[in-house]
């Protein structure tokens, strides 16, 4: 790991090399943060999809439901 090449610097009294390495650490550690929020994002985004997705076909029953019931209406009124 990273760390070990940071002590290791400081410890030989080499700034540039610790700067480096410490650069190099973060950069690792953002990258890996930023991924698992991407995928955390990503699932939850997927998940209210699914969600709108079974309103949508819900809503789409209700609407076929209705126009039947009209359908039926009107055939009691014809009679």
């Amino acid at each position: 790991m990273s760390l070990e090449k940071i002590v290791q610097s400081a410890l030989a009294e080499q700034p540039i090399e610790m700067k480096e390495a410490f650069a190099e650490a973060m950069q690792e550690r953002i990258a890996m943060a930023l991924e698992e929020k991407y995928k955390k994002m990503a699932k939850e985004s997927d998940d209210m999809e699914d969600e709108d997705e079974d309103d949508s076909d819900d809503e789409e029953d209700d609407s076929k439901d209705d126009k039947k019931k009209k359908d039926d209406d009107e055939d009691e009124d014809e009679e």
